[in-house]
């Protein structure tokens, strides 16, 4: 491989290297702020129903006699696409409300009851999925029973308009990848361009070719000077020849 070529070669596996840093770096800060965007609505979610329960249980009723808790969970869960179920349970073990009609007043499994005991938010993963839950207090402060929220973590197909979202993020990528390289490109020519001026200058004034204007160094004086001792020296070969020939004529 040319020397030249290598250049442009080691410029360009530069920027590829670089916009593969950046589109990492960009990448996991995606991967950053859906983290934290998740937890701001767990948090959400957590809040809502905790806040809905305990307002319910302030009125004086008890936990297994707020019929508005079904309510509130349904409604709930239609607003959040990845709530596959809500649970609430009460301090004894049991399953007072729940979108799983079926789970009503099933013992609550025994993960749940030992959230109690720990201090909130709960969360749990399982396979394709994840639980989130919080306790509730009643009227005197004391822990009636808890809120457990199991998710989706199954990726969803995309839809057409995520489709389209991630082809102009890939454009935009690219158009920047050429950009980046083309500019690269230019200033490495350029770059090399102004470095090996003055080897050219001095090839040029070798050859005994004019100099560009403006265009003489340190470098094109010394290859001037060697011409002209080069030319010293053929002259003077030349006339020693001469002399040579003419002692030949004179034998």
């Amino acid at each position: 491989m040319k020397p030249l070529v290598r250049v442009y070669v080691i410029a360009l596996a530069a920027v590829l290297l670089l916009m593969g840093s950046l589109l990492f770096i960009d990448s996991q800060a995606s991967r950053t702020r859906e983290a934290q965007l998740q937890q701001v609505r767990d948090q959400y979610l957590l809040r809502n129903l905790r806040t809905a329960i305990e307002n319910l249980l302030a009125s004086g009723l008890q936990a297994d006699q707020l019929d508005a808790v079904q309510q509130v969970i349904e409604r709930e869960q239609a607003e959040f696409a990845r709530v596959v179920a809500i649970d609430v349970f009460s301090a004894s073990g049991r399953v007072l409300y729940s979108t799983d009609v079926g789970n009503r007043g099933m013992p609550a499994p025994q993960n749940w009851l030992a959230w109690l005991r720990q201090a909130p938010p709960w969360n749990a993963d399982a396979p394709g999925q994840r639980q989130i839950g919080t306790p509730f207090e009643n009227d005197l402060g004391k822990a009636a029973g808890g809120i457990a929220v199991t998710l989706s973590t199954v990726d969803e197909p995309a839809t057409l308009a995520q489709w389209y979202e991630r082809g102009q993020q890939a454009l935009h990528w690219l158009t920047a990848l050429v950009l980046a390289a083309l500019a690269t490109a230019g200033l490495v020519h350029g770059g090399l361009r102004h470095l090996l001026a003055p080897f050219g200058e001095a090839a040029r004034a070798l050859e005994n070719e004019p100099a560009s204007a403006g265009k003489t160094t340190p470098l094109t004086t010394a290859a001037r000077a060697r011409r002209a001792a080069w030319a010293a020296a053929r002259q003077q070969q030349q006339q020693t020849m001469q002399g040579l020939e003419a002692l030949d004529h004179e034998d």
